[in-house]
């Protein structure tokens, strides 16, 4: 018989699920919970069973007018979690009596942005399934000599170049460079002029570091005893995933490429300690053309296909609070939820 729970994040058995499942770094509670803190909705988790099979989906629970609300995952790529021998079918089946939950506790929508390696078998009919393009992965399994030729002949002169310049890379093991770390990351933000989706407040880089610990990891290029940039990463220890997070760099350093350093020194370490695959992510919104999805591709060959799903959960509150357009509901492969645009 099925069986379906609403976890909160202190709840013992979220972690006793991602120990029998394959899961990242992005699915612990402590991820959800420095998302949590940054305002983005209330932390929790769907977790279904049935006969030894299961489901889990992270998510944040935000509020729509006091009364309604919709399911979103949070930043990064918390998609679903299911055990390994679960049959064909039981997907849909789990995933369906999950959202009928949800709609009977006054939920509208649900968005779902899957994790590119964990999700890459992931099938589903529930809802819409939107491909928004591809992502980058570098696989640690390789040589340090397959990974300098993986890396395009521009990367390649300017890390070159940074070395014999004397810039260096170190893995800062106590974070006590995280405050200068904030500080670049946030000039690069605005240096780049990004949306506000990309800009935390700094209790978000202090929350996430103490929820994630040791899962947490800031490197930071050095020159001189002048730091230039500085990169964290998120690492999963069972599937061997470490996720590229937040970059920085000193803009007055720009001409020594402290980024595609740190990139060439991350992957170096994460070789060395055994992980599997170092992912990148993609370009902004998905783009396969953009600058950022060109300097990533210049560290690797290998790509994964970024999705998220989307559910109407209650047709007719959706329809409602899209002013009764029957349109939105027909096609969900733009802003979804269509009534927060």
């Amino acid at each position: 018989m099925m069986k379906i729970n609403l976890l909160e994040t202190s709840s013992a058995e979220w972690l006793d699920v991602l120990q029998r499942c394959r899961h990242d770094s992005h699915h612990m509670p402590g991820w959800l919970r420095a998302a949590q803190h940054e305002g983005s909705g209330k932390a929790f988790a769907v977790h279904v069973m049935d006969d030894g099979h299961e489901l889990f989906v992270p998510l944040l629970n935000r509020d729509i007018n006091g009364k309604d609300w919709d399911a979103s995952s949070p930043y990064g790529f918390a998609g679903p979690v299911v055990s390994d021998d679960a049959p064909d079918g039981f997907v849909d089946t789990a995933l369906s009596e999950a959202l009928e939950l949800l709609r009977g506790r006054g939920c509208v929508s649900c968005f779902i942005r899957l994790n590119p390696i964990v999700n890459a078998p992931w099938r589903s009919a529930v809802g819409t399934l939107i491909d928004h393009g591809m992502s980058i992965s570098i696989d640690l399994s390789k040589s340090e000599a397959e990974h300098w030729h993986d890396t395009s002949h521009g990367h390649r002169l300017e890390i070159s170049k940074a070395m014999r310049a004397g810039v260096t890379v170190r893995l800062d093991e106590t974070l006590e460079t995280l405050p200068h770390f904030i500080r670049l990351y946030n000039a690069s933000m605005d240096r780049l002029r990004a949306s506000d989706y990309y800009f935390f407040d700094d209790a978000y880089h202090y929350t996430l570091a103490r929820e994630l610990g040791d899962r947490l990891r800031l490197f930071v290029a050095e020159e001189d005893g002048v730091i230039i940039g500085g990169a964290t990463v998120t690492v999963s220890d069972g599937t061997g995933i470490l996720q590229g997070h937040l970059m920085g760099i000193d803009a007055r350093y720009r001409h020594r490429q402290p980024s595609k350093i740190m990139l060439h020194a991350i992957r170096q370490w994460g070789r060395e300690q055994g992980y599997r695959y170092y992912h990148l992510g993609g370009g902004l919104g998905g783009s396969a053309e953009d600058s950022l999805f060109r300097f990533k591709r210049g560290f690797s060959p290998d790509t994964h296909v970024f999705r998220t799903q989307r559910v109407v959960v209650d047709p007719g509150k959706y329809l409602a609070l899209c002013d009764g357009t029957p349109s939105v509901l027909e096609d969900l492969s733009g802003y979804f939820p269509a009534y927060r645009r």
